[in-house]
């Protein structure tokens, strides 16, 4: 009997690894050498400012939908639009989406290291008109080409498992119907009744399963020392400065007996949130507030005196302390864009700055244990923020659309490009960073 169990091991040992072997086999064959889809003009704040209004409109039309449902009406423009806002921020990919009447042809390349099989994955998938749900008519892999119906159906049920419910079937099932009618793409859906709290708990499940253990002990313990400097007489000089020195020096303390980056982390995430006033746990989940009732943080605390920057840091710190460099910096652009728009404040240079500083700072202190130690060590002793903080003078900022389209066209003009490479040398010549080589897009 122990015999007949040993070799039913190790033949499903063998079955998995041919398995394995099998499915990268495919993999490799299905690379090619070009890409199918070129990239696409690059994007500037008219196409954030629309994608921006796409989303929302869509987000109100299904929250108010009553209980027989809405119809979206999505048109081809809307969705090149979301693919050039992609393709700008996974700058690994580009897409392209047709709709040619009976319809929708998406196709997608997705660029991969060097290496001696192909460069390129290449997908495409056609949605055609259904008045029974939506699925996918053909999948094409590079040259495999499949019925997909079967795709959405998998990959509901594998968001079921992990969120442990079926609120992404029941999402799926809300789908209806898709018509396409010229240009435009008519989607037939009739959301759960709950669907809001569904997709909320579905957010919070998934931010569980980000932090690691004992996470919420860490943050609140940084957390607690912030709001006690907060409560302290104001009798400084309201730098981030004035926050980060001791809550670094507690870090180097406490390191002694645990791992620099996940005091680093700790300390970072307790100060994003302590200034956003909470606000950032929405990203994070419940690091804080699931310990203890947050607090204030004085609103007067700023980076080269001025509080927006303090902002613009923080926030692009927390981006890219949960989401990978490219996408942050990508981020702090079209946060950029956006304002150069009717009703933002402009481009600002001086604000991209900031973002980029908050995002080498972040990869300096989680880079590894030696470097997390060092940085550590030099922010305890700071006595201004001018060791981690760059210097903004002649950058400029307050620049309308046309203004900044005159001057720099886009974000993948040399002219732009060399601008970003001045800021990223005046950051790289910061103390923090003396003899380091800061990470790239």
């Amino acid at each position: 009997m122990l015999r007949a169990l040993r070799w039913f091991f190790y033949g499903a040992i063998l079955l998995l690894l041919l398995f394995a072997g099998a499915a990268l086999a495919l993999f490799l064959y299905a690379l090619e050498p070009e890409p199918q889809t070129l990239r696409l003009a690059p994007a500037d704040s008219t196409t954030v400012a629309d994608g921006k209004a796409f989303v929302k409109r869509i987000k109100i039309q299904v929250e108010s939908a009553g209980a027989e449902g809405t119809t979206l009406a999505i048109t081809e423009a809307e969705l090149d639009q979301l693919a050039q806002l992609g393709a700008h921020t996974f700058r690994w990919t580009t897409a392209d989406v047709e709709i040619d009447g009976a319809a929708v042809d998406a196709k997608m390349s997705v660029q991969l290291p060097q290496n001696p099989f192909g460069r390129y994955l290449n997908l495409a998938a056609r949605v055609g008109s259904s008045s029974t749900g939506v699925g996918i008519d053909q999948l094409t892999v590079g040259p495999f080409r499949f019925t997909g119906q079967w795709l959405l159906p998998l990959a509901a049920r594998m968001m079921d498992i992990v969120l442990r419910d079926k609120q992404a079937s029941a999402l799926l099932a809300g789908a209806r119907g898709v018509r396409v009618e010229g240009d435009t793409v008519l989607l037939d859906v009739s959301p759960p009744p709950d669907a809001k709290e569904n997709l909320k708990q579905a957010v919070r499940t998934l931010q569980a399963y980000r932090i690691p253990e004992g996470e919420e002990e860490r943050v609140t313990h940084y957390y607690d020392l912030l709001a006690k400097e907060g409560d302290l007489p104001d009798v400084r000089t309201q730098s981030l400065s004035e926050y980060l020195a001791p809550l670094m020096r507690e870090a180097a303390r406490r390191s002694e007996d645990s791992s620099a980056v996940v005091e680093n982390r700790a300390a970072i995430w307790a100060l994003v949130i302590y200034f956003s006033d909470g606000g950032f746990e929405t990203l994070v989940g419940k690091l804080v507030s699931s310990q203890r009732e947050l607090v204030w943080a004085p609103y007067d605390v700023g980076l080269a005196q001025r509080v927006d920057l303090r902002m613009h840091f923080l926030t692009s710190a927390g981006i890219a302390l949960a989401s990978q460099q490219g996408i942050s910096i990508a981020a702090g652009e079209f946060k950029e864009l956006l304002d150069s728009g009717n009703g933002g404040s402009g481009f600002s240079f001086v604000d991209l700055a900031a973002d980029r500083a908050g995002i080498q700072f972040v990869t300096l202190a989680m880079a590894g244990e030696d470097e997390a130690r060092q940085l550590q060590e030099q922010l305890a002793q700071i006595t201004s923020e001018y060791s981690f903080f760059p210097d903004i003078s002649g950058l400029l900022e307050g620049m309308s659309d046309a203004q900044f389209r005159a001057q720099y066209g886009d974000v993948e003009s040399a002219r732009y490009r060399e601008e970003v490479s001045r800021i990223d040398e005046r950051i790289a010549r910061l103390p923090i960073y003396a003899g380091r080589s800061l990470g790239s897009e």
